[in-house]
């Protein structure tokens, strides 16, 4: 019975420091403090006349200390949006930027706050943002488009400018 409390004291004796020392070797993902954004993809939902109505876009993204997203009373510059996209399409073998026709109309928008708990704030994951294709095929002379997109933390880091492939819609 003494032999075995020695054993057993021995193996933790051992087998902590060797525990401790596999989980130290364990590191981090350690993301820049800017975001970083990605090209996902592009989808559409049609309506009864088979013409592109909704479009989803989404992008993947990662940041070092989490302070992606917006809180309810962030509501004015620059602070009013953090998901900046506009609307490219193709004339003339050149993309143009879709102007709305009313300066207070915009394609940007809101990420809701993503900062996880804990220690460890680097985060990563995808944004899907809703794009409202009726409207916007109104403004269109092309069925081809494309977006630019970039986002904002909430310590104004800019992330990179990304610009999508081409897409061709059913307007």
């Amino acid at each position: 019975m003494a032999e075995m409390k020695i054993y057993t004291k021995i193996s933790l004796i051992l087998l902590i420091p060797l525990f401790a020392g596999l989980t130290g070797c364990i590191k981090e993902v350690q993301y820049p403090l800017e975001p970083q954004i990605e090209f996902n993809r592009f989808a559409t939902i049609q309506d009864i006349t088979k013409k592109d109505s909704v479009g989803f876009i989404t992008v993947s993204y990662t940041d070092g200390d989490g302070d992606i997203g917006l809180f309810d009373y962030d509501s004015v510059e620059p602070y009013k949006y953090n998901f900046y996209l506009k609307m490219l399409q193709y004339v003339d073998n050149q993309l143009i930027e879709v102007k709305p026709v009313d300066d207070s109309v915009t394609f940007n928008a809101r990420i809701p706050i993503l900062t996880p708990a804990g220690r460890n704030k680097n985060i990563k994951g995808n944004i899907t943002m809703t794009l409202a294709l009726y409207f916007a095929r109104q403004m269109l002379e092309s069925d081809t488009i494309a977006f630019e997109i970039y986002i904002k933390d909430r310590a104004l880091n800019e992330s990179n400018v990304l610009q999508t492939p081409m897409f061709i819609i059913k307007k």
